[in-house]
């Protein structure tokens, strides 16, 4: 009888080893697209149905709030809506680095903005400063 109980609650322990492994790999996974050289933005915007202008790369330093307002929260839903979540980097320091992009159904005006933090993408989107422009993530194009 007891070597039932021990066997299953080494195999509860097993169960709920295996579960938390899962739970940080699943965590860890975040930001795991690099971002660090042009080459791999490049790529990434490529790889949603993009063509950026590379060679147009503009950069800005930005540190990821610690508290979110309800302009970054509304920011921050558009990131989840890309498979995205900057919570995670609250009070980071990152860098946003902007392309126009060459193939989008809106035309000329649309930027790509790509979040950046420790070499890694962690966001970003897709608008247009049309006075009528639109905000979205980064989703693919199709």
């Amino acid at each position: 009888m007891k070597t039932r109980i021990r066997a299953r609650k080494w195999i509860i322990t097993a169960a709920v080893l295996a579960a938390l492994f899962v739970a940080v790999m699943l965590i860890c996974r975040k930001g795991t697209i690099p971002g660090e050289s042009v080459t791999d933005r490049v790529t990434f915007a490529k790889s949603l149905g993009y063509s950026i202008q590379e060679e147009s790369e503009t950069k800005k330093d930005i540190v990821i709030p610690s508290v979110f307002s309800d302009v970054y929260e509304n920011y921050n839903a558009l990131q989840k809506n890309g498979g995205f979540d900057l919570s995670a980097y609250k009070g980071e320091q990152a860098i946003v680095y902007t392309y126009p992009v060459t193939n989008h159904p809106e035309g000329d005006g649309v930027m790509m903005n790509i979040i950046v933090c420790k070499g890694r993408i962690i966001g970003g989107d897709i608008c247009s400063a049309e006075y009528d422009g639109f905000m979205t993530g980064l989703v693919r194009t199709s």
